[in-house]
This record gives C-alpha cells, structure tokens and sequence, in this order.
C-alpha cells in the first residue's frame, strides 16, 4: 500500500472477520485464526489504521523473535501497506505518528515508553505476562490504547482463556472481544488450489490450520471427530424422526443433557443441549420438558442414578425416582466405557454422527476429553483411561450410541385429499365392497 492510501484502496478484498477486527473499538481484541486466513494482513491494516488517524500516536508491533520479525512480519508490512521502515525498524507517518516493530529482547528496552496502541503477532507465541507488560505501556493520548492480538490456534492456552473461558492467570474476570476466523473466510483473496493443498495434511493438522480448532492434539479420546466433517449448521429438525434424551447428572459437576436426533439412513444428530451446574433436578426436569420436542423414543440416564442413596420421610429414593416425580422416566443406559468410545468413534469416522454448531458444550468437551496420562515409571498393563473431568457431554453421547437408536422410518401412505377424483373413486370402491358383502 502507497504512502498516504487508504485500507479501502487496498488491492485485498477484506472479509468480514477482518473487518471486524481492523474497526473494532474494545480494549482487548484477539483475532485466532487459521493458516492463509488473513489474520496477519487484518493486524497490520489496522495498526497503520491507527497511525494515520491519530496524529503524534506512537504504536508498537512486536513479534517474540527477530527472525520471525524480519522474514515474515516487515516483508507483510512492504507487500501489504508499503510506508518504508527505517534502519531503527520504524515507520514515520506525516503527521508525526511512529510505528515501531520490535521483538522480545527489545522489551526492556520500551519499558518508560507511553504508547498509543500496540499489536501482539503471533501472540501465541508469547505469555500472558507480555500481555500485562504491553498493557501497562498504553498511557499516550494519542490513540486508541486498545490491545490488539493476532494467533493461531494453539489449544487451551493463555489466549484461549483469557478470550475463552474469560479469566486472568490468578482467575480474576477479564473482558475481551475474541474474532475467530479460518481459511475458507479468506478464499476470495488466496490462489485457487491453497485450500486444496491443505485438505492433504493429516487429520489432525486439517482440524488446527485449516478449519480452526482449539483442541489439545495429544491424547485425544475421540480422535476420530472432525471440526469440518462432525460439526455442522444447525437446520429444523423433522418432527417424525425419532429423537433421544440423554443425561448426564451432576450436583457440583454440571447435569449435561443432550437432544438427538436419528434421520432416514440411521445418522445420528446432536441438535440441542442444556448444560448447568448447581440446580435441582426439578430444574432440570423443566427445561427438558419445556422445550417441547415431539417423537422422543427414550430417555437415558448413568445407570448409577438408580440406586436408592437419598431419603425422605423415611424412605430411600433415587435420582431416577425423583426425575419420575418431575414427570420424566430414564432408562438406566448401557456404561460400557471403552466399547462406547470405540462406538462413537467409528460414528465420527464414518461421518454417521453430527454436531450442531449450536451446542458448543459438547463440541468443546468432545474434541478435548483425554487419556490419563501414565505416571513417570508405572508400566502400562490395564486398559486405557480416561480423564474423569469435563467429560458430561461424552457420557451423554456414550449413552446414545450405545442404545443403538432405531433408523426413522418415513410414513410412505398416500393421503388422499377429501374431494378429489381419487378420493370419490375410493368412495365408491368401499360402497361397491358394502354392497358385496349385503348379498353374499
């Protein structure tokens, strides 16, 4: 980009992920995003943004390692925007803003310097405590003082749960605007065949650079589910196909609930969720029943919520006795733990179980349930593990899966239409069979 041009003369075609982030106006703003998506160009438009309206502004890119600064992160800056960078590795505008590119060492080195804004490349390369640091530099009037960040997908790190989960390193609130983005958002602005070459990666790579996953990769338990082939756009439901209702009880723990739904060719649809932790089960007894879904084949339940704990007026009861009281009747389901892993694994490998975007408890549970990890020097002789946390919505979908759901069956009668030719014809077909049946 020329001196003195705008974002909107740019030869790129912004999408809408990076309009959002270049225009966007909160204090903390992240854009996570996958390879070719655009992220990069969405960062340094709008740090240039921010030194040409602001006048006398001074802005600050960093980027952890020099190498990265110098290969990648100025040669974007002349391909993309054009301004020249001095052997200082600044930027001078003519109104007097500087933009100055540094890296990790050059920290200490802007620790009494009062910035106008700045910009974290690559943040998942860096810690939550550059994030403070950087944080407390932004003091100059000049300019916006927003914090803007520009990741990958790294799994359950800093940035995921200062813009996910939304809280600090020592678990204080932490408000931030989270903008993610993959590389279909940004197709209009790559060579034809980039997407292509990248559905060639294994598997899980596909999940983390090219659709966008957050997802830990190592130890996964369903490894066979895919954010691009499991998770899709939530649609109607047809009232005639079967539906299950699957629990997970929790007191402390969240009760996880799913809705599912079997289609014509037996594939199986998880289109609703109820995820809350610290009710009663009269509480949760009312939101199953209050949405209202028709065709429900089943309710399943941890088979370990009959037995008879709780007492009341001298009688033991069970969890499953008091979801009767609230007007539900759970089945017991079947809890073969490492079968029904296998089970759902081969229903996500198969493409045979689907995931609407809709339910993102489930979604974030599935695609990081893991292994125990072995301790150091303990030899491995039973069977595999799981992680007993953050696993609700796995067990509810084991539960499903394991009752091996009936296929729907579509009603294939023909109505006849009061009135019609077919249906007076039918008419005089049941009186000619009267008639027979009068005189023989």
């Amino acid at each position: 980009m020329a001196q003195g041009q705008k974002i909107e003369q740019s030869p790129k075609t912004l999408n809408y992920p990076q309009d959002k982030f270049i225009f966007s106006d909160d204090e903390f703003i992240c854009i996570k995003g996958t390879w070719g998506c655009g992220k990069s160009m969405a960062g340094l438009l709008a740090a240039n943004r921010e030194c040409e309206e602001h006048p006398n502004n001074l802005y600050l890119v960093l980027r952890k390692e020099w190498v990265d600064l110098r290969d990648s992160t100025l040669h974007d800056w002349l391909n993309w925007i054009g301004r020249p960078i001095d052997g200082e590795k600044n930027v001078k505008y003519p109104n007097g803003s500087v933009l100055m590119f540094r890296h990790g060492d050059d920290l200490n080195s802007i620790k009494n310097i009062n910035l106008g804004g700045a910009l974290m490349e690559q943040a998942e390369e860096m810690c939550e405590d550059d994030l403070w640091f950087l944080k407390g530099r932004l003091r100059r009037q000049e300019g916006t003082r927003q914090l803007r960040l520009v990741c990958n997908y790294d799994g359950h790190n800093y940035i995921y749960r200062l813009f996910n989960e939304h809280k600090t390193q020592d678990d204080r609130p932490f408000n931030g605007r989270l903008i993610t983005t993959n590389t279909f958002d940004n197709a209009d602005n790559l060579p034809a065949d980039y997407i292509e070459g990248l559905k060639k990666l294994p598997k899980k790579l596909q999940e983390r650079y090219l659709y966008g996953s957050d997802a830990d990769m190592e130890g996964v338990v369903f490894d066979e589910f895919s954010m691009g082939a499991n998770v899709i756009d939530p649609f109607e439901i047809p009232v005639e196909w079967n539906k299950i209702v699957s629990l997970d009880h929790g007191i402390t723990n969240p009760t996880a609930v799913l809705f599912a739904a079997i289609d014509w060719d037996g594939n199986l649809y998880i289109f609703d969720e109820h995820y809350e932790a610290g009710k009663v089960i009269a509480y949760h007894a009312s939101i199953i029943k209050d949405r209202g879904y028709q065709n429900i084949k089943d309710y399943l339940i941890d088979p370990s919520c009959r037995a008879k704990v709780n007492a009341k007026a001298g009688q033991f009861y069970s969890i499953i006795d008091e979801y009767m009281d609230n007007g539900l009747n759970f089945t017991p389901a079947n809890n073969s733990l490492l079968a029904g892993i296998n089970r759902v694994n081969t229903g996500f490998k198969n493409r045979q179980i689907f995931i609407f975007k809709s339910c993102t408890n489930t979604i974030r549970e599935v695609s990081n349930w893991k292994w125990k990890k072995l301790k150091p020097g303990v030899q491995k002789n039973e069977p595999d593990e799981p992680e007993g946390k953050d696993d609700h919505t796995c067990d509810a979908l084991r539960y499903i899966v394991m009752s091996r759901p009936l296929t729907s069956i579509k009603d294939t009668s023909v109505v006849i239409e009061k009135g019609s030719v077919a249906w007076e014809m039918e008419q005089e077909e049941m009186m000619a069979k009267d008639w027979r049946r009068k005189y023989n």
